[in-house]
């Protein structure tokens, strides 16, 4: 042992003097030389004393290497030293400075807290312990988005009388999070009116006293933090999805009003801390329940404050059909993504354009298989850059059903000769098909028990509008031509029902592969929101699925890329999330204690936060 504490005191010293750890490569484990030559010092005394593995192993993945080396140099810096926050974080210009007036990034990791669940005591030493912290500290995450459900402070029943336990819940993390060095930055993630993500929301835009109680609540919250250095700020409201009667500039006006009173209720108390305000992120139609994710003003949905200590936020889980690949929920159970991918077109600015609307059409009173085809698709338009195998089904009526098998596009050229088949699928593995209907009547599915040579197909049911499935990402060759074609069988459709197989093809300004230039395209928008008016902007989430971690799909370099961009545009970021079955670093349920690392994940984390 005494000559352990040699080594351990030898490894301190010359941390002291050495540089930060270099990003580690995967693909060469390259890191810098001065870290070479301290590891291979720190390996060769564990080897010459015998000393179990396991004293050193700290990731726990049974070998001693690089990331069991800057996880000591992180340890042996900070160890049983409260880290003492003696100012605030503030903005300045588009970037952060922190109480030394340097440069400060967010790097944060997200505590969901089973906020979805609408607790009603705290989930202590269940999301996350005490022992959270100090690993994210060691992987080299500065903060936490700490997110709440308002149903922690007061009830609906008894409106503006809060509740103890929230807060005393509050102080506990901050004091654990104080000896790691890290920071709270507090999100709502479930306001008064419901949570706002899927839209079910509707209620804080609809009923005035929710606004009045969510106001009231974040100025009680500033009011016991504005002193408290260890706060990083007030992230009042999770990705607000605005009701409106008419129009989306309607929702645009009414989160910037929201949002001005909540700040203005927080500065009443609190003008140490910065307020996120994140940018709209779509519209619910009241009379209809259609709503619209998309961008409605020049500014990227962001809505202006008045005040000169606010970070604007967005979130990122481009593409969509990747990151959240195989989920019931998302309606993607059986997509198959992998990145980067150099066959998937992407495009952040495609608009439908063309449709195949003359070819076969199905025979509503032949309930046998047809086999249909559409008519040509020709890329004769040099803004056409994307192209869909659809198909539709519209107007089936109560107990109309559809059933599409072996669905396939063709491509020709310009003489109409056929050269590849661009997509097939009998659906017989998966169905990355994306049902869409206008009125959101109807539902599609896979079905496991008819299908033209086999069990399997796809299903259409009940639509009393236009609906398709659709598969898009497909590239277009100019001037060649497109066929779609399958076998479709019909069951019970209305008299007016249209029942087709189509080619569309989509226009765009700009088009991608699946890579990092088309992750950095896709952040284009909220960096120049930020250079163009100087204004600091915040990635409040950003993640992978877990399934993306799967069967060699890439989820590590996509991270990794992601945070690059960020750190190259600085850009502070969070990942979402650190414990839950979806998207967590811990994959198991919040509602037990942290198990079930990616330890791929973790080990990123490691290289890349503490790189400089």
């Amino acid at each position: 042992m005494k000559l352990k504490k040699i080594i351990l005191s030898a490894l301190i010293t010359s941390f002291c003097f050495t540089s930060v750890f270099s990003p580690v490569s995967f693909a060469d484990t390259s890191y810098n030389t001065t870290d070479a030559v301290n590891l291979r010092s720190f390996l060769l005394c564990c080897e010459t004393e015998d000393l179990s593995e396991k004293d050193y192993d700290l990731n726990d993945d049974s070998i001693l290497n690089v990331f069991d080396y800057c996880l000591m140099r992180r340890q042996l810096m900070s160890v049983s030293t409260e880290i003492e926050k003696t100012g605030f974080i503030k903005a300045d210009g588009r970037i952060l400075k922190d109480e030394t007036d340097n440069q400060y990034i967010i790097q944060g990791i997200a505590f969901g807290n089973n906020v979805w669940a609408n607790p009603e005591t705290p989930p202590e030493n269940l999301h996350h312990t005490k022992a959270s912290y100090k690993e994210l500290s060691e992987m080299g995450f500065n903060s936490v988005r700490f997110y709440l459900n308002y149903g922690l402070f007061e009830s609906d029943e008894n409106p503006y009388t809060y509740s103890e336990t929230g807060f005393e819940w509050i102080d506990k993390n901050i004091e654990q999070a104080k000896k790691y060095g890290i920071r709270l930055l507090l999100n709502m993630h479930y306001p008064q009116g419901g949570y706002q993500s899927q839209g079910n929301g509707e209620e804080l835009w609809l009923n005035e006293e929710n606004q009045k109680r969510l106001t009231a609540l974040w100025t009680e919250i500033a009011d016991r933090y504005s002193d408290e250095p260890a706060v990083l700020g007030y992230g009042i409201v999770n990705e607000p999805v605005v009701a409106v009667k008419e129009s989306a500039e309607e929702g645009l006006t009414q989160w910037q009003k929201l949002a001005q009173e909540i700040t203005n209720g927080i500065r009443t108390v609190d003008n140490n801390h910065i307020i996120f305000i994140e940018k709209m992120c779509a519209v619910e139609y009241i009379d209809t329940g259609l709503t619209e994710w998309k961008n409605f003003n020049d500014e990227n949905n962001y809505v202006r404050i008045d005040d000169d200590n606010i970070v604007y936020e967005f979130h990122y889980y481009e593409p969509h059909m990747y990151t959240h690949q195989g989920f019931s929920w998302a309606n993607t159970t059986d997509y198959d993504y992998t990145y980067p991918n150099e066959t998937i077109v992407m495009t952040y600015d495609s608009q439908w354009a063309a449709g195949t609307f003359s070819g076969d059409r199905a025979d509503i009173s032949n309930s046998q298989w047809q086999y249909l085809e559409s008519s040509y698709m020709t890329i004769d338009d040099m803004s056409y850059s994307m192209l869909s195998l659809v198909f539709q089904a519209k107007n089936l009526g109560e107990g109309g059903i559809v059933y599409a098998d072996n669905l396939r596009l063709d491509e020709y050229d310009e003489n109409g000769e056929f050269i590849k088949t661009v997509y097939y699928d009998d659906f017989s593995r998966s169905n990355q098909f994306y049902f869409w209907s206008a009125d959101n009547s109807g539902s599609g599915f896979l079905s496991s028990s008819i299908g033209y040579d086999d069990n399997t197909s796809l299903c259409i049911t009940d639509t009393t509008d236009d609906a398709s499935f659709g598969k898009s990402n497909i590239a277009a060759v100019h001037g060649h031509k497109y066929k779609a074609s399958g076998y479709i069988r019909v069951e019970n459709a209305g008299a007016n029902a249209v029942i087709m197989p189509r080619a569309d093809a989509w226009s765009s300004d700009s088009t991608y592969v699946l890579n990092k230039e088309y992750l950095e395209y896709s952040l284009l928008e909220n960096i120049k929101f930020s250079t163009e008016n100087n204004l600091p902007v915040y990635c409040g989430e950003f993640g992978a699925g877990t399934n993306c971690f799967k069967n060699n799909r890439g989820g590590i370099q996509w991270v990794s890329d992601v945070i690059d961009i960020c750190l190259e545009n600085d850009i502070s970021f969070n990942y979402h999330t650190y414990h839950e079955e979806s998207f967590g670093l811990y994959q198991n349920s919040p509602l037990n204690p942290p198990s079930k690392r990616n330890d791929e994940l973790y080990s990123l984390f490691i290289s890349k936060l503490n790189s400089e």
